[in-house]
């Protein structure tokens, strides 16, 4: 299985076969996760991205352009009336389409080497270690949204102190500053 990357020190580019990216079908997942697939390809020719999305995000996003090494690849639609039925319809009807996508994918000449699944899609996961397929996740929003998102985790489990996270913060506020909002910042994420 190969998936390695380029080499800076050797001109010579290895080649990672080919690789399934698998957004959550949401324009604010879609976009970023297209365009990190662009940088992909951009960046080594040789690797082949299959993007997996709805058929009705197919219709959304075929005519925009993309390199000739990305091609798309659909699951049936999930629908619902109302925003937490889809979610809801995303993390239990997914999975079984695109492991029957991937039991095809695999039957090609260049199979699935690796995945790249949003953060969201636990079940592509899940997928990818019952084929022994490696599996990054990747977050489809910005670095202070997962700070938000995850602060109080880091709390709840000491990984980080108050003191050690007013030392690696970035910012120009002063060290009592930090501190003031670092604990406002709690108190909402908490709430």
């Amino acid at each position: 299985m190969e998936f390695q990357l380029q080499d800076p020190k050797s001109p010579k580019t290895l080649t990672m076969s080919h690789v399934l990216v698998v957004p959550y079908p949401s324009r604010g997942h879609i976009n970023p996760m297209m365009n990190f697939s662009k940088l992909l390809v951009f960046n080594n020719p040789n690797i082949l991205v299959t993007f997996v999305v709805t058929q009705e995000w197919l219709t959304l996003i075929n005519s925009e352009p993309k390199p000739d090494s990305i091609r798309f690849e659909t699951i049936p639609n999930v629908v619902g009336d109302k925003f937490i039925d889809v979610v809801e319809a995303v993390m239990t009807e997914m999975e079984a389409p695109f492991e029957r996508l991937l039991d095809q994918l695999v039957l090609q000449p260049r199979p699935p080497t690796f995945i790249i699944c949003d953060n969201f899609l636990f079940w592509a996961v899940r997928v990818g270690n019952r084929r022994n397929i490696p599996v990054a996740a990747f977050w489809t929003s910005s670095t202070s949204k997962l700070w938000v998102q995850f602060f109080h985790i880091f709390l709840q489990r000491k990984h980080l102190g108050m003191d050690a996270i007013s030392v690696h913060f970035s910012s120009p506020l002063s060290k009592n500053n930090q501190s003031f909002f670092l604990s406002l910042l709690y108190k909402c994420v908490v709430r």
